[in-house]
């Protein structure tokens, strides 16, 4: 050894650990450590530089002895396998005697950073050789803990977790390969009769000396960690083990575990080994074990104090959430075992106690905590069995479910509330849980949907009592918080999102809605609940208030009544009442069309929508007081007290209520008659000039800074449009693909709209022409046309809050002309979304010329969001309304036309962001100003995930449409209607175009980031193999590009992209599915009709594509024998899950192998790429070991048992009757 050498280590190790060193010194520090341990002899230096560390103090002698496990650490992962055996023995040999029997005192313990590299150390080695080629290492380490001190049991407890934890992690992100795990697995399965009683008698050790009262500090402490790393270890271990070692009286370790749940230090890890177990697979031989061990838990539960959070709130917070967690993985896991062949009175007086501990904890102030159990109560209370059997205990945990879940509807739990009375432990629950109250606001929203599931079934199992406890509360909350008294505004002293009286008005409204939407049809009829109705409508309209907020939730459920607005019409005229009322309100100061505040518009828009919503819900009922609809909008229009977005309601409040009228032919005069006014505007001589080009728009938002009539004429466009459209889909005539007895009443009115519609819609798509867009850019106020609105913005990024108003506030006047455009082409693909819904629309013999000089026309440099708005408001409506006879020559092209750019597109935009590359300006990007750099790329990110969510959902139901039915019932389901499957038939079977462009998608999609786009892709690509499997045509979409597609959304991840496990089970079944169908020509069990699944007969060759197998095969460390043992797999085996597995298995060397190609790509490009590239040969792997696993215990077992096959022990005593 050089001890110049040695030195330069000493002296590299301590500048780059160094605070007062430069940084030059410090890389340079790093490059030559990372160059010494890529020397040979590295291990020699190491292990002396551990043995003798020196240092001026304990944290430089801590810092150079992990340094030297570091090194040695290095070595085993890149060298290990190319030493001969006997080295790897002696070095093995040398590091646990280095490690665990070197002699130092229990009071000079290591630090935690030491402590680990020593675990991580040793239990590298074990993978490589346990147990084939180490199989001592059990005896070694019980020698170790006998004679040990209690630094190094704890090492021992430590490695034994280590190993284990690396075997029962995520298959997707263990380092062991499949054959080392299952090997390492049996190895520890054989050791635990000798290690476990020597754990339990080691605990019930440290606990007496944590328990005793003549104990020191420094004893407790150690027998503190010892426990904590007892139990982290049996956690591991409780994941895969034998279910009924656990329980074995003589080491009963669960029995451990439920007596530590009352020990403050040790309770959540007793929880957590609890909650492993529970999540078991206990099944019917198994569930004795599982109703013995559920019993001592609730057993013990039933006694814990799970309501106290203070002194220790975080402590105690964390507890009650294992707890929690812990009951409710048991009632997930296992209700359906205790349930099996139909409970005895035992079983339920069991299942009485355990919901009554959920009822406790679904109380808790945490919302976390009782969001956790509602799917679990979902599940209990949908459960005929239960309810049956139940019956007597659960009137009052259903009373205590409804009073919670009412008290929680309340948003009054945030983090940021002060003297919150009774709320207070909400409060400080919130506080620790979520970061401000925004968090808290977003995480509300799921949760109350989530709350809506559960309060919907306990409507219908008692809606009395529920409508009866509504009451009560509404009246309590229009009394007590009739008026707000903090939080008010400044200028008025009205209430703010944060004042109490609101919270509480917006909770009960909510509530309201929530209940009176949800109840049976026979529960409404039900006299008592219709007087509990009348009483409950009767507070609300009695209610009067000059708060524009709480009017807002006042008016908010008025129409959530509708179905009971049949039952009882005289209350009609109170409710038109005041909403004609409040369509007019105003505060003081301000004026209907001057500046009105954002709280007086809220207002009349919510009275205006909640008519609509009535007039939508129940037009019939609502058709004999028409006349006095119109007397009351003529009188608010002759007064001009209402803008023009509300006349537009207006308008479609009576044409909704018009489309009950029987007569035909009144129905369209009505119309025509509503029509007439915006229509003539719409189709002016100055409006139909202004809409012809691009240009013409252009020269009159330059002009309209000084123009009167040019700005007008600009203004007038939205207008006409957004009426037109309001009356237009409201005729009866949206998105329809049947001919209704209410269309026709605007059928008259399209030939003279949409001539002006279509130019307008050519003329901004050509505003992205290079030519037009280099001369628009050069304007001073057009050039705004090709921004994106501030309003745009904030929603890309989650909210106005992410703007930076100091760039807002520069942003000139003419900045509005974007937030025009973007308004301007929304309602003009809205209405051409009610167009390609009309039969009218295509008795037209152009109609494909229509849509290629429209919709279709500049596609190729349509902006991302623009793309994203046409597939939703037009293509869609497109799709379900072409008719069927039109489907070659006008929905074939228009469709391939479509796909086949956006998979360019995708290809184009998801292959750099696979790269790393920074994206590059593109005829899509849109141009993003009013925030930083970095934020405008988070924008056209979010641009491009929209599109690209909508494109997939597009295709979804061109090829997988869905309907669901029986909503109002538990049991909804998705069914499809003649009309999609004849669409659906027609894509996938006749088209020969459309398979390939929508394949070509998903192939895109699959390989990219976004979780949603990717399942539903995989799904339709499902979808696709099995309906085009057996045409040799699609061999090479399905089984080349699709089936590498999907092995590259499993084994390459990249910065970003990584994807969940679930989503790659989902990809794996999506491989198995292409390889069993196209290569090896097999089809699943349901398909299998009168073929015996595991002898199906052979396909011809020339129908099989071979590709699949070839990919596999040229995959890294797949070899061809592996490739066989598949195909026999799968041909023996029916079962999906064991297939799945089989492929995940044969997958696993190829990710090891990729990850090992992508680490050393990164890193040569890093500082150190030059030293890092000298071992770039050495692959941190581990290999299997050759040598079969041979476990004495079960060669016994299989020896006694073929002797006994061969020689049976037949009892002829009983033959012929002898005795």
């Amino acid at each position: 050894m050089d001890p110049h050498l040695y030195q330069r280590v000493l002296l590299a190790v301590q500048a780059s650990h160094s605070p007062l060193a430069s940084a030059s010194d410090r890389q340079a520090a790093y490059a030559f450590c990372e160059e010494f341990k890529s020397r040979e002899d590295c291990a020699l230096y190491a292990v002396a530089l551990y043995q003798r560390p020196g240092g001026a103090d304990s944290l430089e002698l801590h810092t150079r002895q992990h340094f030297a496990l570091h090194v040695l650490e290095h070595y085993v992962l890149t060298r290990w396998s190319a030493l001969p055996l006997e080295e790897q023995q002696k070095m093995r040999v040398e590091l646990v005697a280095l490690l665990l029997r070197e002699n130092q005192s229990d009071a000079a313990d290591d630090p935690v950073f030491v402590k680990e590299k020593k675990v991580s150390l040793l239990a590298q080695i074990a993978k490589r050789q346990f147990p084939q080629r180490w199989p001592d290492l059990l005896p070694e380490l019980l020698q170790i803990w006998q004679t040990g001190s209690s630094r190094q049991v704890e090492l021992v407890l430590l490695i034994l977790r280590s190993l284990a934890e690396d075997c029962v992690s995520s298959s997707f992100n263990t380092s062991i390969p499949p054959a080392r795990r299952k090997d390492i697995l049996q190895g520890l399965n054989v050791c635990l009769p000798q290690l476990f009683p020597v754990v339990y008698q080691e605990l019930e050790k440290q606990y007496a000396i944590y328990k005793a009262a003549t104990a020191t500090p420094m004893q407790k402490s150690r027998s503190q960690r010892l426990i904590h790393a007892a139990l982290d270890m049996l956690k591991e271990f409780l994941e895969w083990m034998p279910l009924e070692r656990p329980v074995d009286p003589a080491t009963n370790f669960i029995i451990v575990a439920v007596l530590l749940l009352e020990e403050k230090e040790f309770r959540v890890a007793g929880a957590q080994c609890l909650e492993v177990y529970m999540a078991r697979g206990f099944g019917k031989e198994n569930r004795a074990i599982m109703l013995q061990s559920i019993s001592q838990i609730i057993d013990k539960v039933n006694t814990l104090d799970l309501t106290t959070l203070e002194p220790d709130l975080e402590a105690n917070l964390l507890f009650h959430k294992k707890v929690n967690d812990m009951l409710v993985t048991w009632g997930t896991c296992q209700l359906d075992v205790l349930l099996l062949d139909g409970p005895g009175d035992q079983e339920m007086a069991l299942l009485r106690v355990i919901l009554r501990n959920l009822c406790k904890l679904f109380a808790h102030p945490s919302l976390i905590v009782t969001e956790a159990q509602i799917i679990l109560w979902l599940t209990v209370l949908k459960n005929k069995m239960i309810l049956k059997q139940g019956e007597a205990f659960l009137a009052e945990i259903l009373d205590q479910l409804r009073q919670v879940s009412f008290d929680k509807y309340f948003k009054l739990g945030s983090p940021e509330r002060e003297n919150a009375g009774p709320q207070d432990s909400a409060c400080d629950c919130s506080k620790e849980e979520f970061d401000d109250h925004s968090e808290y606001i977003a995480y509300y929203g799921n949760f109350r949907g989530r709350l809506y599931a559960l309060i919907r079934v306990l409507v219908q199992l008692n809606p009395a009592i529920v409508l009866q406890s509504l009451h009560d509360r509404l009246v309590f909350v229009l009394s007590q918080y009739a008026a707000g008294t903090d939080h008010l505004s400044p200028d008025r002293g009205f209430c703010t999102d944060l004042s109490t009286a609101y919270l509480y008005h917006e909770g009960i409204s909510s509530l309201i809605d929530c209940i009176v939407k949800q109840l049976p049809a026979n529960a409404m009829g039900n006299p008592t609940n219709r007087q509990a109705l009348q009483a409950i409508l009767q507070a609300i309209l009695s209610y009067n208030t000059p708060d524009p907020l709480l009017k807002f939730r006042q008016l908010l459920v008025l129409a959530s009544f509708a179905k009971y607005y049949v039952l009882d019409g005289s209350t009609l005229t109170a409710v038109f009442e005041m909403l004609f009322a409040n369509i007019n309100f105003v505060l003081s100061g301000e004026d209907v069309h001057g500046k009105m505040s954002s709280g007086t518009i809220n207002v009349r828009r919510r009275a205006l929508a909640s008519l609509v919503s009535i007039c939508q819900a129940i037009p019939a009922h609502i058709l004999p007081v028409l006349p006095v609809l119109c007397t009351k909008a003529q009188e608010l229009f002759a007064a001009d007290r209402v803008t023009d977005t509300e006349g537009v309601m207006l308008y479609e409040m009576l044409v909704l209520v018009s489309n009950s009228m029987e007569n035909r032919d009144e129905r369209v005069q009505f119309v025509q008659q509503i029509v007439q006014d915006p229509l003539s505007k719409w189709t002016s001589p100055d409006m139909t000039a202004l809409v012809s080009s691009s240009q013409n728009i252009v020269t009159a938002i330059e002009a309209a800074s000084n123009d009167e009539k040019s700005k007008k004429l600009l203004g007038m466009i939205i207008k006409t449009l957004t009426t037109l459209y309001g009356i237009a889909k409201r005729a009866g005539v949206t998105f329809s693909p049947k001919t209704t007895e209410n269309s026709g009443a605007f059928e008259g009115a399209w030939p003279h709209l949409l001539p002006n519609l279509l130019a307008l819609v050519r003329s901004l798509h050509g505003l992205q022409d290079p030519a037009v867009k280099a001369v628009v850019l050069k304007t001073s106020s057009a050039c705004w046309l090709l921004s994106v609105s501030v309003d745009e913005v904030a929603q890309l990024l989650g909210g106005k809050n992410q703007l930076e108003e100091e760039e807002v506030a520069k942003l000139p006047v003419a900045s509005r002309w974007s937030k025009w455009h973007k308004n301007v082409r929304d309602i003009s693909y809205h209405l051409m979304g009610v167009a390609v819904g009309q039969t009218s629309f295509y008795t037209n013999p152009q109609v494909a010329s229509v849509l290629r000089n429209s919709m279709l026309s500049d596609l190729d440099l349509m902006e991302h969001r623009h793309l994203k708005g046409a597939l939703a408001y037009v293509y869609l409506p497109f799709l379900k309304n072409c008719p069927r006879e039109l489907y070659p020559s006008l929905l074939d092209p228009v469709l391939s036309t479509l796909f086949g750019h956006f998979a360019q597109r995708l290809a184009a935009i998801l292959q750099r962001s696979t790269s790393g590359d920074k994206p590059a300006q593109t005829p899509w990007s849109a141009l993003v100003v009013g925030i930083e750099d970095a934020k405008q790329e988070i924008a056209r990110e979010k641009m491009v995930m929209e599109l690209t969510r909508q494109a997939v959902d597009f295709i979804e139901y061109a090829i997988d449409p869905k309907t669901v039915v029986g909503t109002d019932t538990d049991n909804p389901k998705h069914v499809t209607s003649p009309e999609d499957a004849f669409l659906r038939d027609y894509i996938l079977t006749q088209s020969g175009t459309l398979p390939f462009a929508i394949g070509a998608v998903l192939v895109q999609v699959i390989c990219w980031k976004d979780t949603l786009s990717c399942r539903k892709a995989v799904a339709l690509g499902d979808k696709l193999v099995n309906v085009l499997h057996a045409d040799t045509k699609y061999h090479a979409l399905l089984g080349s590009d699709l089936f590498s597609a999907a092995l590259q959304g499993v084994l390459r991840e990249h910065v970003g992209h990584v994807k969940e496990d679930g989503l790659k089970w989902e990809i794996i079944n999506l491989a198995r599915n292409i390889y069993c169908r196209l290569t090896l020509g097999l089809i699943p069990v349901e398909e299998c009709k009168g073929i015996d699944p595991c002898n199906q007969p052979l396909r011809p060759a020339s129908s099989l594509c071979s590709a699949p197998r070839e990919i596999l095969l040229s995959l890294p460390d797949v070899a061809p024998g592996q490739v066989e043992a598949l195909d026999t797999l799968l041909r023996e085996k029916h079962s999906i899950k064991t297939q799945k597995n089989a492929f995940r298995e044969l997958l696993e060397m190829p990710i090891l192998a990729i990850r090992r190609e992508q680490a050393l790509a990164s890193g040569l490009t890093s500082p150190l790429a030059g030293i890092l590239g000298s071992t770039s040969a050495s692959a941190k792997t581990i290999v299997d070991i050759p040598e079969k696993l041979v476990i004495p215990s079960r060669e016994f077992e299989n020896q006694i048992k073929w002797q006994q096959a061969q020689n049976p022990n037949l009892d002829t005593q009983t033959l012929f009757g002898a005795q």
